[in-house]
C-alpha cells in the first residue's frame, strides 16, 4: 500500500511540473505565479488553522506535505476546503 501512495504522489508531482513547464514554454507566467501564490497562501492558511484548532482542543489536523501544497496550488480555496472536509470526514 505504501508503494502505491508514492506512485500516486509521483504522478501528481510530474503532472504539476509538466503544467508549469507548458506554462513557461507558452509564455504564461501568470499561471505559474497564480499557482505559487495559491500554494503559499494555502500553506499559510493550513498552518494557521491547524494552530487555531489545536489551541481550541479540536483533533482535526491537515498538516503540510507535498499533497496538501499541490492541491492548494492547483485548486485554491476549494482545495483548502476539500482538505479540511476530508480531515473532518475521516475523524468521525
Amino acid at each position: 500500500m505504501r508503494n502505491m501512495e508514492s506512485i500516486i504522489l509521483g504522478i501528481i508531482i510530474v503532472v504539476c511540473l509538466a503544467f508549469i513547464g507548458v506554462c513557461i514554454f507558452r509564455k504564461r507566467m501568470d499561471l505559474v505565479v497564480d499557482f505559487l501564490l495559491r500554494a503559499c497562501v494555502g500553506s499559510a492558511g493550513i498552518y494557521l488553522l491547524d494552530f487555531i484548532l489545536t489551541i481550541s482542543g479540536y483533533q482535526i489536523s491537515v498538516g503540510l506535505n507535498a499533497f496538501t501544497i499541490l492541491s492548494n496550488g492547483l485548486l485554491g480555496l476549494p482545495g483548502f476546503i476539500l482538505l479540511y472536509g476530508l480531515a473532518f470526514y475521516y475523524s468521525i
